[in-house]
């Protein structure tokens, strides 16, 4: 059930970097939703661990939360990468 709501979140990280490319924004305003898209589910792991990093799985949860936070910003990148691609190509 993991690995099938991680690969989720990655697939729409993807999925909504090529649409944010596409909307007709400011480059702020898209960098300032793409941190907004990315940020919440990785924090919802980083908090904890870092609030309470003496209970027991604290350095897990700030590995994962961490993985997640490069992994979905990779996606959100790639998905911005792919459209402008294509976009070039028309």
């Amino acid at each position: 059930m993991a690995q099938i709501v991680t690969a989720l979140y990655l697939l729409l990280m993807l999925f909504a970097g090529w649409r944010l490319f596409g909307i007709g924004w400011p480059r702020g305003r898209k960098i300032a939703a793409a941190v907004a898209l990315v940020a919440p589910i990785p924090l919802l792991l980083l908090i904890p661990a870092l609030l309470h990093p003496e209970r027991q799985f604290a350095d897990v949860l700030r590995a994962v939360g961490l993985a997640l936070l490069v992994c979905g910003a990779l996606c959100m990148v790639g998905g911005w990468s792919a459209a402008r691609l294509r976009a070039r190509r028309r």
